[in-house]
């Protein structure tokens, strides 16, 4: 797959700035194993762009000390061990990317948790569409499971965000796939939780499938649902799907894809071309 710049519109390029990462026991990464080892899962701010159009894909951890530390206790609640490190916010991932907050046309969030949602600050999305699983709000509204608690959905800062996106006509609740732009599409999965979230990107190789219903590639290649899915069979299901649909599919959290999808010229330049 293509990392580099996409040469027309409609076909994208993908990067990744790394914004944390969080050891978990193998019995979280993969269902039905009794794997008590932990797995590093790692957690990224993706730039999707053709030289036209921009768009992220996660916003990160909160940016303030408080709801990241409401959320680091919340996955210690699971095992004291998982302590996320090397956590930085959505402003400095977008600097190493090299993207200006007026360049971002479009957001979708692979997932209704801080993990992911945590960026979220209009300061920095002034004039972007973001796009959300609509199970996922609706979880939190009314049926929350219990983990996560329905204050680790968003931060303060994010849920009143929502609400400016909504009256501007800037959310997009998706309850199906939705076609986000040309050679982008994205789509409400589940298996993870209700809020999971996949999205599809046409790229010079082919499409990309980035995939929040599976943590490692090993859950990929092997069809294995996560550990801790509400839905198994639908994470399985979707999982096969995507390997079926998509010319290769990313485990949102795999540590590997750093190496791959992170980019060392960091330029100052912002990723809209002129």
């Amino acid at each position: 797959m293509s990392t580099g710049d996409a040469a027309t519109p409609g076909t994208y390029a993908v990067r990744a700035a790394h914004v944390g990462t969080l050891p978990v026991p193998g019995w979280e990464v993969y269902f039905g194993r009794n794997d008590t080892t932990f797995h590093d899962l790692a957690f990224y701010v993706w730039l999707v762009t053709d030289g036209e159009r921009v768009g992220l894909v996660d916003l990160g951890l909160p940016a303030d000390p408080a709801d990241r530390s409401a959320l680091v206790t919340a996955c210690q609640d699971v095992d004291p061990r998982s302590l996320f490190r090397d956590t930085r916010g959505l402003a400095a991932a977008m600097r190493e990317l090299a993207v200006q907050p007026e360049d971002v046309d479009f957001v979708c969030v692979t997932q209704t948790v801080t993990y992911h949602t945590g960026g979220l600050d209009l300061s920095l999305l002034p004039r972007a569409q973001v796009y959300l699983a609509a199970a996922g709000v609706l979880e939190m509204l009314t049926d929350p499971p219990g983990h996560p608690s329905p204050d680790l959905y968003f931060t303060a800062t994010g849920w009143s965000a929502l609400r400016e996106l909504a009256v501007a006509g800037r959310l997009t609740l998706a309850r199906d796939a939705v076609e986000v732009a040309p050679g982008i599409v994205f789509e409400p999965t589940g298996g993870h939780h209700p809020g999971s979230a996949a999205v599809r990107v046409r790229t010079a190789d082919g499409t990309l499938g980035l995939l929040e219903t599976a943590f490692l590639q090993g859950n990929v290649d092997g069809i294995i649902p996560v550990g801790i899915s509400e839905d198994a069979a639908r994470c399985r299901e979707v999982i096969r799907r995507y390997r079926a649909e998509c010319d290769e599919v990313i485990a949102l959290h795999d540590p590997v894809h750093l190496a791959r999808f992170g980019d060392a010229r960091r330029s100052e330049e912002p990723a809209r071309a002129a």
